[in-house]
């Protein structure tokens, strides 16, 4: 759940919001783990994970391309 605040936060806000809500499905399906559905806390956990790794690594790249845009356009 903190990554997914602190990717929506700082990297993308349209999949940050989407990470986050995988991140509270999460949580709610602790109540299905504790009856024993197993496999949709794996699923929502998985999709959650694959967000916030999306998420950053877009924000990055995003970054880095302002960036050398800027020093592009600066010095040439």
């Amino acid at each position: 759940m903190v990554e997914s605040v602190l990717v929506t936060v700082f990297c993308c806000l349209l999949t940050g919001v989407v990470a986050l809500l995988y991140s509270h499905e999460v949580r709610t399906t602790r109540a299905a783990l504790g009856r024993g559905d197993v496999a949709q806390a794996n699923v929502a956990s998985r999709k959650a994970q694959s967000l916030v790794l999306f998420s950053l690594l877009f924000g990055l790249f995003a970054s880095i391309s302002w960036v050398v845009y800027v020093l592009v356009a600066l010095y040439l």
